[in-house]
Parts: structure tokens; C-alpha cells; sequence
């Protein structure tokens, strides 16, 4: 090979190298130009990597210095072993800025009579630890053996560089890194990757992937030791692929200082909970994932006196020993940490008042429990009760905060309402002192409704447009309280769907459904007679792998026929977490159960996943929400239920019209081309006994 070919293939490996190092290194040719440098060497001194490329290593060295230095880099390389050197010493650097830079280097060199290399290359690696960009592809020559000879400048380095051919024969191993892993220079030259590596999947999967002439970068563990490896394609000089290139390099002590300060950032020091920071970061992500949260700040009462009388090594253990108690009641996935002080926060990531209400009830409880504490009296040890309270603050989110700060303000608030009453106690926060109450009132209200049976079902029609035969009724959950009166189902169904009192609230209006739709529709000899029944399923509910046999399960008792039974869901309840969600549609309507969209057009709105509900044999129907009916007979509401129409026509599912309240909004839908609509048009929900004798007097509704 060419002496120009052999100097630009070193080139090429030494920057190689250069790159992928995580120390500063700086490449110089043997006429002392810089022919190439890394990220971290070219911020170590202050140039960009383009201003230093060319010029003479001289420049990085203060002028009054430059010629000892020199003279002892010449002694040095005069008294290098044969073929490779690596020492480390002391120079002072020159920044672009002027100011001078302490440096520890160490440096290897080729041999300068190597006719493969045409003269001695030196690499400097300068003791600066930094991240580094990536290697460039490299276009290797045809020789293996020239490859080899390049990569011996390499074999102190505190690296390992390996290249293997596309049969899995490693051709080049070298570097420090080698005989930290096990091995001596050139025991795995000649071995395949396959018995290498048989022990390591991992390790093995990382190299086939790199013959495949992918480019990539993986972090690996090897016994004690983590190492971060660069993989890059090698090809022939006519551009076929040759094999691949790893350049390793140990970057343990990196990972141990990075833990170790993660560690210091994340956790309180004394408690061993989350540090505040920490607790802000795990909050903004809890907001940005959407789901429902309830912040506890938790402040002890007359915490002060306690460091006081016994000292801070007293607080601490009690400190320690609370969050220890706390993190036994609000388990594993709940957030908790201190703020500083004596000051602990919790994250619950529920919005069910009343579950939170015993939490913070539980938190009280355990806190209040006296603790033991042995204390250091001098000559011996002794013990120490101890007993505090506290008081607890709870903001819900988003209602009392739509941000970490706003929330933590409004806990904070409620905390100290908290201690106003009396401490050791837990409040609230609603700009609405009353809604609160209400809130708490409800749900527990609630639970004792649906325990009793005390909620109604009432059920509206759901009719033939043309001439107001009934095909079907919709159930629809009803409460009027002892104590509070009439509660809207806005109220009540939404507080329902954020806890597990939905499922108890959901079997309710099934049983309650399926047996009235079974009064109505016996003695009906022909299915085309019968009519339906429709119940509304939220979206916690469709995540239950057993909701289909629940349905199935409670038609069976009352021997109801499938067919006379559909589903409601809304739109963003059928395309969250779509995989799961439609394992559980497909079991419905597989058994005949029917599956409509309700509410459409203020949801989630994707045709394309209607489509293939529609295509699965999923989707029924789709019931078009009051909204757009209401705006009839404008031109824009009439487009928009044009659209609606058609695309249920051409999807192949049937279409309801929901809230028609007016004549001219039927005529309109008529004119329309809809069939099939509900509203007080037609009737108001009506009770149990009302709907059967409806059923049984004809079914008209004129």
C-alpha cells in the first residue's frame, strides 16, 4: 500500500479513536500538525475543532514553555519500548483566551521506522473527563494487515479497538481496556465472535447487528465494570462492506459520580424520601400524564419543640421513622418526599375524596403512634418517648391547582385550616369552603346509595323518526337523596367514574336494565319484535377484561337474548389504550351484544379508527350528539349532520340523533335521510313501570 494511502488510513483511525474517547485527545502527525481532535479537546482549549486542524501542536503550549516541554516530549519518545508507549505527565496548556491550563497527558506513539504507518503518529490523551460526539464512518482499504498495523498506536490507550470481518472473525483487538477484561494483545485475534461471545447474547446480538452495517452506540455492564462501545461500519475501498469497527471505552467512574450525584439530588439526606427537587419533577410529569392527583402536604405540629428539648439528632430519627411509616400506607407508586423541615409531601394519584380522606385519616393515625427512640446520655444509652400530631393540607388537582405550585399552594393553604382547627387533623382546600363538603358529602352519600339500592333507573326512548315506534330505550341513572335532594348525574356519575364506585354503580343499572327490558319484551315470539335496551360504560370500565362476561352473565338471569342489549361508550373511551379496549369490545359483540359511539362529534373523531371498528364487525351504530341537533335548522348544523350522515352510511352502521326537542328539528332529520332519534320530542326518561306498560300498549309515541 501507498505511504499516502498508509498515512490517510491512520488518519482516519486516530480520529476514530479520538472521537469516541470521553477524555480530551488531540492527534498530531509526524511533522507535528494537528490532523485531528475531539469535542472535549477542542472546549479544553477554547478553539473550535476547525481552527485547530493543520496547525502545529505548538500552539496549545504557552511560547516561555514551549521549549522545555518540547525537550522533554523528545526525551520521552527517545526512550519509548518498541512499537507503542503510554505514560502519563504534567504540561501546562495555552487556551485561545491566554489563560494557561494545568494538564496531565499521556501519549502514544506509532514507531517512526514502521514502513506500513511511513512515521511515528502521536496520540495525547489529556486528563479531562467530557462527552464526546460521535466517530465518523470509516472507508477502509482491503488490507486487514495495514488495519492492524494502524491500530498498534492503540494498544496502551485506555480503550479497547476491535474490528470484525462479515463472517465473524475478529481480525483486530488492542487496547488497555483488553487485558481489563481478561485478555492479552492478540489472544482473540483469529476467534469468532460466536464462541467469544456465547456466554454474552447481549454482547453477540450488538455485533450481528453491526455487520449489518448499522451504526450505533451501546452501554454494556462486564462484571464490575460498564463500558460504553461505538460501533461503525467498515467497506472496501470499491465500497462493499467489510465488516464493523468497535471502539470501547470503560466509563465506570462516570456512571458511579453520575448515580452518586443523582442520588444527592434526589433524596432527602436525612429521611431518605425524595428530595424537594426530585418531588417536583415527578409531580410536572404526573400533571403531563393526565391522570388524576391529589397532593397531602403533611406538617408536624410543634416539630421545633422536639430539636429543642432533645436536638436535631432526635428530629431526624423521628423524621426518618415517619416517612418510613408513611411510605408503608401510601405504597410504592404514591410520591412522597419532604420539602425541607418538617414538612412531608405525598402525590396520590387518585381524585377519589373519599379513599384520600382515609389515607390522610391512616397518615394521622401512624404519625400520632408514640415512638422510641434510644438517645446517647453520655456513659449509656437511654430511651426516649416520643409522641407528635400533625396537620394535613389536600388540594385535588385540577380543580384546586392546574400546576405543581398552584397545588402546593392550595395544600399549603388547607394545611394550615388545618391547624386553625385545632391541629392533628386534615382539611381540604376549595375556594368554595363549601364544595369541599360537598364533594366528600356526595361520595359518601353515594356509596351508601348504590350499597342500599337507593338510585333509580329511569328509561327514554329511543324511536323511529317517521312515525315514533319505539325501537329501544336508554338507561339512565337517576338519584334523589334522602338528605342532599336531587343530585344531577353530571355530579354524581362524574365522581363515580373516579373511583372504583363506577363498577358498583355500572351492575346496579345493569340488573336494574336488563330485567325491565326483559318485562317488555316477554312473550315476543320474533327478534325483529324485541326491543333493545342501551347502557352507558365508561372507560375504566372497558379496561376489565371480564365486563363482556358480566353483560352475558346478567342477561342469563333474566334469559334476555343478546341481541336486545347494546353498549354506549364515548369516543375517547373506545381509543384510549385501542389494543386493550377493543380485546374487550370484540368479546362483546362477538356474543351479539350491539357497540354504539355516543356523544359523536365531541370526541376524539377519528374516521379512520371507525373504520375499522366498523370493518371489525365492532361498531353498531353511532348516536350523533344533541349539540349539532340543537342548532337545526342552520345551514351549518344541517352540513355538519349531512357529513355525519354519509359517513355512517358509508361505514355501514346505523345512526342515531340525539335531543330532538321540536317539530322542525324532526322534519329536518326526515329531510335528512336520519332514521332513528331520542328526545323530549318524543317522551322524557320515564320510570321502570312506565316503559313496560308503553311497550305492552303498542309502542307508539305519537
Amino acid at each position: 500500500m501507498a505511504e499516502a494511502d498508509n498515512r490517510h488510513l491512520a488518519e482516519l483511525i486516530c480520529g476514530a479513536f479520538a472521537r469516541a474517547s470521553t477524555e480530551a485527545v488531540v492527534v498530531g502527525d509526524p511533522s507535528g500538525l494537528i490532523v485531528e481532535l475531539n469535542s472535549a479537546a477542542a472546549d479544553m482549549f477554547g478553539y473550535a475543532r476547525e481552527e485547530l486542524l493543520g496547525r502545529p501542536v505548538d500552539v496549545l503550549f504557552p511560547p516561555a514553555l514551549l521549549e522545555r516541554q518540547t525537550a522533554a516530549l523528545s526525551r520521552l519518545r527517545e526512550t519509548r519500548t518498541p512499537r507503542v508507549q503510554g505514560r502519563r505527565f504534567t504540561m501546562t496548556g495555552l487556551r485561545s483566551d491566554g489563560e494557561m491550563l494545568p494538564l496531565e497527558v499521556s501519549m502514544s506513539e506509532t514507531d517512526a521506522d514502521d514502513p506500513a504507518l511511513g512515521g511515528g503518529y502521536v496520540v495525547a490523551f489529556a486528563r479531562s473527563r467530557m462527552e464526546s460526539s460521535g466517530a465518523p464512518a470509516i472507508a477502509d482499504s482491503d488490507s486487514w494487515e495495514t488495519f492492524e498495523s494502524v491500530t498498534a498506536i492503540l494498544e496502551s490507550a485506555p480503550v479497547l479497538v476491535f474490528a470484525v470481518d462479515t463472517a465473524g472473525i475478529i481480525r483486530v483487538s488492542t487496547g488497555g481496556v483488553l487485558k481489563d477484561l481478561g485478555f492479552q494483545p492478540g489472544q482473540l485475534i483469529g476467534e469468532s465472535i460466536h464462541t467469544v461471545y456465547a456466554d454474552r447474547p447481549d454482547i453477540y446480538a450488538n455485533n450481528m447487528r453491526a455487520l449489518s452495517g448499522e451504526e450505533f452506540r451501546v452501554r454494556v455492564a462486564i462484571g464490575p465494570h460498564i463500558y460504553d462501545t461505538q460501533y461503525r461500519p467498515l467497506f472496501t475501498a470499491g465500497g462493499a462492506l467489510k465488516g464493523s469497527l468497535g471502539i470501547t471505552t470503560d466509563v465506570t467512574a462516570q456512571v458511579v459520580s453520575e448515580q452518586a450525584l443523582r442520588m444527592l439530588a434526589e433524596t432527602d439526606a436525612v429521611t431518605g424520601l425524595g428530595s424537594r427537587g426530585q418531588i417536583e419533577q415527578e409531580l410536572a410529569a404526573a400533571f403531563d400524564s393526565g391522570g388524576p392527583l391529589t397532593l397531602l402536604l403533611v406538617d408536624l405540629d410543634d416539630f421545633k419543640d422536639i430539636n429543642d428539648s432533645h436536638g436535631h439528632l432526635v428530629g431526624d430519627v423521628v423524621l426518618r421513622r415517619i416517612g418510613g411509616r408513611m411510605r408503608r400506607i401510601v405504597g410504592s407508586t404514591a410520591i412522597l418526599g419532604r420539602l425541607g423541615g418538617d414538612e412531608l409531601i405525598v402525590g396520590l394519584h387518585s381524585d377519589d375524596l373519599l379513599e384520600v380522606s382515609s389515607i390522610a385519616d391512616k397518615i394521622l393515625g401512624e404519625i400520632s403512634r408514640p415512638m422510641r427512640i434510644e438517645v446517647d446520655a453520655g456513659e449509656q444509652m437511654t430511651e426516649l418517648d416520643v409522641s407528635i400530631t400533625a396537620s394535613i393540607g389536600i388540594a385535588v388537582a385540577p380543580m384546586d391547582g392546574d400546576s405543581p405550585s398552584s397545588l402546593l399552594t392550595h395544600a399549603d393553604s388547607a394545611m394550615y385550616a388545618a391547624k386553625r382547627s385545632g391541629r392533628a387533623s386534615h382539611r381540604f382546600y376549595r375556594a368554595d369552603a363549601d364544595r369541599a363538603g360537598r364533594r366528600l358529602q356526595v361520595s359518601t352519600r353515594l356509596r351508601s346509595a348504590i350499597k342500599s339500592g337507593a338510585l333509580d333507573v329511569e328509561f327514554q326512548p329511543i324511536c323511529r323518526l317517521a312515525d315514533g315506534k319505539v325501537a329501544g330505550f336508554e338507561a339512565l341513572a337517576r338519584w334523589n337523596d334522602a338528605r342532599l335532594g336531587p343530585v344531577s348525574p353530571d355530579e354524581f356519575i362524574a365522581l363515580a367514574e373516579s373511583s372504583p364506585l363506577i363498577d358498583d354503580l355500572f351492575d346496579l343499572v345493569l340488573h336494574r336494565s336488563l330485567e325491565a327490558a326483559a318485562a317488555w319484551n316477554a312473550g315476543r315470539g320474533s327478534s325483529a319484535d324485541f326491543v333493545s335496551i342501551n347502557i352507558n360504560v365508561a372507560a375504566r370500565q372497558l379496561r376489565d377484561p371480564g365486563l363482556p362476561d358480566q353483560i352475558i352473565r346478567a342477561a342469563d338471569a333474566v334469559g334476555l337474548p343478546y341481541g336486545c342489549v347494546a353498549i354506549e361508550l364515548t369516543e375517547t373511551a373506545v381509543m384510549e389504550n385501542a389494543a386493550r379496549t377493543w380485546g374487550v369490545l370484540r368479546a362483546i359483540s362477538g356474543a351479539g351484544i350491539r357497540v354504539l359511539i355516543d356523544d359523536y362529534g365531541v370526541g376524539y373523531s377519528n374516521m379512520a379508527r371507525l373504520g375499522e371498528l366498523s370493518g371489525a364487525g365492532i361498531l353498531e351504530g353511532i348516536k350523533i350528539d344533541r349539540t349539532f341537533v340543537a342548532d337545526l335548522p342552520t345551514d351549518r348544523a344541517k352540513t355538519l349532520l349531512t357529513m355525519f350522515l354519509t359517513m355512517t352510511r358509508s361505514l355501514g352502521v346505523s345512526a342515531v340523533a340525539e335531543g330532538i326537542e321540536s317539530d322542525e328539528q324532526l322534519r329536518t332529520l326526515l329531510g335528512l335521510g336520519c332514521v332513528i332519534g331520542q328526545g323530549w320530542h318524543f317522551a322524557k326518561p320515564m320510570s321502570r313501570d312506565s316503559a313496560v306498560q308503553l311497550i305492552l300498549d303498542g309502542g307508539m309515541i305519537k
